[in-house]
């Protein structure tokens, strides 16, 4: 994308998540840099990422990424934008900046197969009700899944997997009655 960019990464850890978004910021601040002979900063601020039911929503994710430089007006097709993972998931090209996801890999024994089943997986994900949601997780680093996956995570971690509204409307007797 022109101001950001989308990453679908498998850590082993939150930690190495934390190790690879450093060194790639890093990396990648110097090589622009040096090649436009400049000082500072890229990035505004911190990534934003989501914990992600891979199960259930991981080709939803998919989509939503691969929809991205359609949405922005950047390209017609989906294959033709240079960056997206779409040429390589749908269509079989070699691409070294993929790895393929182990649910991926799960839909067929071969490439043609894989590309024909994710094809079809592309076409049957409706993302009218997911682009809020996904966009929302990331944005409040929340978690994106179903309900029970929400409730596990939570029972990992003893805390919320959602963020809670903050304040209310002042002139709404919901809020009134809180707090009288």
């Amino acid at each position: 994308m022109t101001n950001h960019l989308h990453l679908l990464i498998t850590p082993e850890n939150k930690e190495q998540l934390a190790i690879f978004m450093q060194t790639m910021a890093n990396k990648y601040v110097r090589y622009c840099n040096a090649k436009y002979a400049r000082t500072g900063t890229i990035w505004e601020g911190r990534y934003k990422s989501c914990l992600v039911n891979s199960e259930q929503y991981l080709f939803t994710l998919y989509k939503y990424i691969e929809m991205n430089p359609i949405k922005a007006n950047m390209v017609k097709s989906l294959n033709g934008y240079k960056w997206s993972s779409y040429a390589h998931n749908a269509l079989g090209q070699e691409d070294k900046l993929v790895n393929e996801h182990a649910l991926y890999q799960a839909l067929g024994k071969t490439v043609e197969t894989r590309c024909e089943a994710y094809q079809s997986l592309f076409i049957k994900v409706d993302l009218t009700k997911q682009n809020d949601n996904i966009t929302q997780a990331t944005l409040r680093g929340e978690v994106y899944g179903s309900d029970a996956f929400h409730q596990h995570i939570e029972k990992s971690l003893t805390r919320p997997s959602k963020l809670s509204a903050h304040g209310g409307d002042r002139k709404s007797k919901a809020y009134k009655n809180q707090v009288n």
